[in-house]
């Protein structure tokens, strides 16, 4: 168990993983003397959320990276809708295992921001993979079983909820909006709510690169 106060800054995507990080991360990783402060990335003055450039990605993950160099920097964005100027993005192979092109990724931020506190992480392929940990914590939020039963269908084709891949078509998030277009107008209290149902350690088990990045935070 980490023992030295460590403290992580971690920049998020919307406002959506900054409740998760605020609900279900941060209170965990408490148990581990490690502190999650969150922050949504800014697009424009005024507004946040959404990776709309890397240049602003960057400059803010750098900054935060030199503004506060005794804590750890991390991120929290989805491999999906990353903007094309992305170093690597335009590189990416759907017919080609996902896996290592996302750590590609992430190798590419690290080299690119060139911070030695930063720990770069792309969740595969989107947040709502997340929620695919356990299907059945929908019907908490009314969703009818026979939905559910068609999402778990899906499901059913891939390894695991990090495999569902990320077309505009077939995102984890655009097959949940297809068969509920609730979710479109409440993501943020239904992509946290249901996650906080599913529990983290039912989203650890079901999501092993989300799980090997909580056990590296763990770590620290």
């Amino acid at each position: 168990m980490a023992g030295n106060h460590t403290r992580v800054n971690i920049l998020v995507e919307g406002q959506t993983e900054e409740s998760f990080v605020r609900t279900l991360l941060a209170p965990h990783l408490a148990n581990f003397q490690v502190w999650l402060k969150p922050r949504i990335i800014q697009t424009s003055k005024g507004h946040k959320g959404g990776v709309t450039s890397y240049g602003k990605l960057k400059r803010q993950v750098q900054q935060w990276c030199q503004q506060d160099p005794n804590a750890r920097v991390t991120t929290l964005f989805d491999v999906y809708g990353l903007p094309s100027d992305f170093p690597g993005v335009t590189d990416w192979n759907a017919n080609q295992p996902a896996q290592k092109q996302v750590v590609a990724l992430e190798e590419n931020l690290q080299t690119d921001i060139g911070q030695a506190n930063l720990i770069p992480y792309l969740q595969l392929h989107e947040y709502e993979a997340l929620l695919f940990s356990d299907l059945n914590a929908f019907s908490y939020a009314d969703v009818p079983q026979k939905t559910i039963a068609n999402w778990q269908a899906q499901l059913a084709q891939f390894a695991s909820p990090e495999d569902v891949n990320n077309s505009p078509q077939t995102a984890p998030s655009k097959r949940l909006i297809k068969h509920w277009p609730n979710y479109a107008h409440a993501k943020p209290h239904y992509g946290v709510l249901i996650a906080n149902k599913i529990g983290l350690p039912s989203i650890r088990a079901a999501c092993p690169r989300f799980n090997a990045w909580v056990t590296g935070l763990e770590n620290l």
